[in-house]
């Protein structure tokens, strides 16, 4: 039997758990469940616990037994109030996020009650999902259920390894900021270390609304945050390949094809097979077999549709209107088209055994699946395999009607896409797949069926960890454990208060300030000047503000204060009540037809500017419209790289500013100024940065020094790491706290 608790391998969490699980009279009923995760995560699991909740209010009486037969699984349940129940699991996530993720906004209800309880069903989750892990576990955490979950254990455990898979779509930013809480999502997938999704749109959707959302730029495969690099992966479900094969292979789904093959003599045979939920288009699809019958009234004599409609969610006054909605719409198509002996359309009401199921996909001539939305759809999956699978009679005999709203259009080629809103196109389609050629059939089932078996289950689950993997070792190569990290800056803190003089470069913007969406409302606070006026009071302290800002700012904000200045990044010096002086003569002939091409540019997208400084220009575009900017300033880039060929300048970008600037002017320029041996034993020397300008102020400190990275930045890599020690902190704020902590040391130091 399990234990209760202990460390695990790999954590899996999920709302529910892999069983079908009730209270009776006779007390508790369990059986496994057919689900696909269930099917898809049975192979890997080894040593690994699955936490979720049974799906029943379990008695308080009988949760010890019930927690007892759940182990001897590696099960551990989370158990839910009949309260717990209705706030979290039907309001938050079936009333608000399920109709928000498939773009029914409309429907999107959300009490503050309902949201309160979506957070603590989640932090019990990340409890129960502690208890069972170690150093090197993995956690797994799936669906929009538990979307807290992974920054709720980043938080409580940095050192995880956190994986987030998301089942449903990602909706477009446009819809995903209809949500209250959408930051609050948004920061709870992040905590992971991969964020994966079914398809590239909704990796792409995901994107767009942390650039909008949280103003977060990302690269196709991931994004820096909390100063982390999180990877973002498309990992496209698939099915139980290995268990539907056996199936086909039963005699007794041998025994119930032939029957089909009686029951539908002579007839085409259109299957439709849903779980009983609004997105599904259920009523679309019967108006579109309407349509079809109306043309071509004669195919209510050959042509049969059977829609198996699984019960779900039968509590719901809403879901028992959907279903009474499109039993009357059946009852109507029959009452229209249907005659003695002929029912143009037949309905099951009930779930339905796999061997059952099975064997309608192999009688099935076509098989529509036409959802409004869905995530993937496996479905579509499992009719390509059994209808492509040797076995009983019936291979390659169908067509698949598919959606282009779900996530399976993008990986089944061989379908023939329809938008389920298109009811006459819908009817046409269905036409030509009732006609398509044997030839052209089996090219198609051919084409499809070898990505089916591509994307089984077992492959699917591998991929995803192997990915987890690669993110998590990719982001631990940069930053240590959160113990080391510790013990780096007790170290780091001791060195500064025990050093007889001190150097400290600091960059100003996204480093000791917090970026602004306009670069002139990042004035520096009363506690930055402050905490520089302190810094610079320590005895043999020298502090140097090394920024790319033009110098007027710099003397507006900072000229009153006992430090050292460097504008334009490194271009223009100045000591504690000196003069501003050039450290480099430069060509700058260049930039005024520069200029007036980002001015031109400028004037085109709505919030950008153009900064003039003495050796660059740039155009910034943080105020513009984030992905219309964007897209600008890839164009951008390729028209400046035309123009300056053979130019004695280079391109920076920063933080959505796209700046030229006079080649051989960089951070790493004034930090060679101050000490131009290249080497200083004597002094204490530490610099801070969080962009890529400022790999050249860090690559440039003498050997020995301390460099300070900042948010994302990585050390470049052109500097042997040896050469100095790197630390991390997460943000500004990060970076003002240590040097308090710097200070309040080195005054305690000097008593």
């Amino acid at each position: 039997m399990a234990q209760r608790s202990g460390q695990h391998a790999l954590v899996i969490a999920s709302n529910r758990l892999p069983v079908r699980f009730a209270v009776t009279d006779d007390g508790i009923v369990s059986e496994p469940s057919a689900g696909g995760l269930a099917s898809a995560l049975h192979a890997i699991r080894g040593d690994a616990v699955w936490i979720g909740w049974p799906g029943t209010v379990v008695p308080e009486g009988l949760v010890d037994e019930a927690t007892e037969l759940l182990a001897r699984d590696n099960f551990v349940p989370v158990f839910l109030s009949a309260e717990e129940e209705e706030e979290f699991y039907g309001r938050a996530c079936n009333d608000t996020l399920w109709p928000l993720l498939h773009y029914f906004g409309d429907r999107l209800r959300l009490t503050p009650e309902a949201w309160e309880r979506y957070v603590r069903v989640n932090e019990r989750f990340a409890d129960r999902i502690l208890e069972h892990c170690g150093p090197d576990s993995r956690v797994w955490v799936h669906d929009f259920h538990l979307m807290l979950v992974p920054a709720i254990l980043r938080r409580r455990a940095p050192g995880l390894t956190i994986g987030f898979f998301l089942h449903t779509p990602f909706p477009s930013s446009e819809v995903y900021r209809l949500l209250p809480a959408r930051a609050a999502v948004l920061r709870g997938m992040l905590g992971a270390d991969y964020v994966s999704f079914q398809v590239g749109d909704y990796a792409r959707h995901f994107r767009s609304s942390c650039l909008r959302v949280l103003g977060l730029d990302s690269d196709p495969d991931g994004l820096d945050y909390d100063g982390r690099r999180i990877g973002i992966g498309v990992d496209p479900i698939g099915i139980d390949t290995r268990g539907f094969a056996a199936a086909l292979a039963d005699p007794e789904t041998a025994s119930l094809v032939e029957s089909l093959e009686e029951q539908y003599e002579g007839r085409k045979l259109v299957l439709g097979v849903e779980r009983l939920d609004y997105t599904k288009g259920i009523p679309q699809k019967l108006l579109a077999f309407e349509r079809l019958l109306e043309r071509e009234p004669e195919r209510a004599r050959t042509t049969t549709m059977l829609q198996v409609l699984v019960p779900s969610r039968l509590d719901s006054t809403e879901y028992l209107q959907q279903r009474d909605e499109i039993e009357l719409l059946i009852a109507h198509i029959n009452g229209r088209f249907g005659q003695p002996g002929v029912t143009p359309v037949e309905y099951l009401h009930r779930s339905i055994s796999r061997k059952a199921l099975v064997a309608l996909y192999r009688r099935a001539d076509v098989m529509m699946v036409t959802p409004l939305r869905d995530g993937m759809n496996l479905v579509a999956q499992e009719y390509v395999l059994c209808q492509s699978a040797p076995g009983p009679p019936g291979r390659w005999r169908g067509a698949l009607v598919l959606s282009e709203f779900a996530g399976a259009a993008q990986v089944l080629p061989g379908a023939i896409l329809v938008n389920p809103w298109d009811i006459d196109g819908v009817a046409e389609r269905l036409v030509a797949a009732l006609e398509l050629e044997p030839r052209e059939r089996r090219r198609r089932l051919e084409t499809m069926a070898r990505r089916v078996n591509a994307l089984d289950t077992h492959r699917w689950a591998d991929g995803f960890l192997t990915r987890l993997g690669r993110s998590a070792r990719a982001y631990r190569r940069f930053r240590p454990p959160p113990e080391a990290e510790g013990a780096v800056r007790e170290r780091l803190v001791r060195r500064f208060a025990r050093a007889r003089s001190r150097t400290v470069f600091l960059d100003y913007d996204g480093t000791l300030r917090e970026i602004e969406p306009h670069p002139d409302l990042a004035a520096p606070t009363p506690e930055i000047r402050s905490l520089l006026r302190s810094l610079a009071a320590l005895p043999r302290t020298d502090v140097h503000l090394v920024s790319g800002r033009r110098r007027a700012e710099l003397e507006r904000w900072f000229g009153q204060l006992p430090i050292h200045l460097s504008a334009e990044h490194g271009y223009l010096a100045k000591a504690p009540g000196g003069e501003w002086v050039p450290l480099l003569e430069l060509d700058l002939s260049w930039m005024r037809p520069i200029e007036r091409l980002l001015r031109r540019v400028a004037a085109d997208v709505p919030g950008a500017h153009v900064e003039r400084k003495s050796c660059s220009v740039a155009w910034h575009y943080r105020e513009a419209e984030p992905e219309y900017g964007t897209w600008r300033a890839r164009e951008l880039l390729n028209d400046l790289g035309q123009h300056l060929t053979g130019a004695p300048a280079e391109i920076l970008m920063g933080r959505r500013v796209v700046e030229v600037r006079a080649r051989g002017v960089d951070k790493g320029v004034y930090v060679r100024h101050v000490f131009p041996e290249g080497k200083e034993p004597t002094r204490f020397v530490i610099g801070f940065g969080d962009d890529r300008t400022d790999h050249d102020l860090l690559d440039a400190l003498p050997a020995g020094s301390v460099a300070v990275h900042v948010g994302g930045l990585r050390p470049s890599g052109r500097v042997s790491a040896r050469a100095r020690e790197h630390v991390h902190v997460v943000g500004p704020g990060e970076v003002r706290e240590l040097l308090r902590e710097l200070v309040a040391a080195a005054r305690q130091a000097a008593r």
